[in-house]
């Protein structure tokens, strides 16, 4: 049952964040100026400003990097000190452990897709890293 809700759930979600018509087959890669740990920074730095880039420059990494775990553990710091409430943590963990279990040919698409709702590094702290910091400063 809980399975047959989710699948009646997913088309409230649809296109709200994408662009209108893009479909995830047709998502085209971007490349990053930076690489390697200044690549990482460019596409969550872009994350903040451009969803739709971010996402064709997650894509470009994935396809050129044979090591997809510095971008995942990015957006896990991110969501660590920038997520607001449980969705966004539990959004987030979802996208990284299915990652893996995927087919090689959707996995790099369905991660770039994930930015649309993934925390960019411009993304403001969330009040308990605040308070810890400001704790720790005092």
């Amino acid at each position: 049952m809980l399975l047959l809700q989710h699948a009646a759930f997913l088309t409230l979600y649809r296109g709200n964040r994408m662009e209108p018509g893009l479909q995830i087959e047709s998502l085209e890669p971007m490349p990053t100026r930076a690489s390697g740990p200044g690549a990482i920074e460019e596409i969550f730095a872009t994350i903040s400003q451009d969803r739709l880039a971010a996402s064709r420059k997650i894509l470009s990494y994935l396809q050129q990097s044979s090591d997809p775990k510095p971008l995942a553990n990015a957006a896990r710091r991110l969501i660590f000190l920038k997520g607001h409430d449980s969705h966004d943590y539990k959004y987030s963990s979802a996208v990284l452990e299915d990652y893996g279990l995927m087919a090689p040919p959707w996995r790099d698409r369905y991660l770039a897709a994930s930015a649309f709702y993934l925390k960019g590094s411009a993304a403001p702290d969330n009040d308990l890293v605040k308070r810890t910091r400001a704790a720790l400063e005092g």
